[in-house]
């Protein structure tokens, strides 16, 4: 079953991320954010990394078939 990250309580975290960011930004440059939001983020990226892989195999594989 594949899973979904754009989801909108993903785009609320993205959303909320944002705004912590750029409402905590000091002068060196550091910020405040949630980690269970950063957290979020970084497990959606490697989903979405992981879909990537598997899709540049499944058409490899394809590739090799037709050929």
């Amino acid at each position: 079953m594949p899973i979904t990250t754009d989801t909108p309580q993903m785009r609320e975290t993205l959303a909320r991320l944002n705004h912590d960011a750029i409402g905590s930004i000091d002068n060196d440059g550091d910020c405040k954010i949630k980690v269970n939001d950063l957290s979020t983020l970084l497990t959606a990226y490697k989903i979405e990394l992981n879909k990537n892989r598997s899709l540049k195999r499944t058409i490899a594989k394809k590739e090799q078939t037709a050929a």
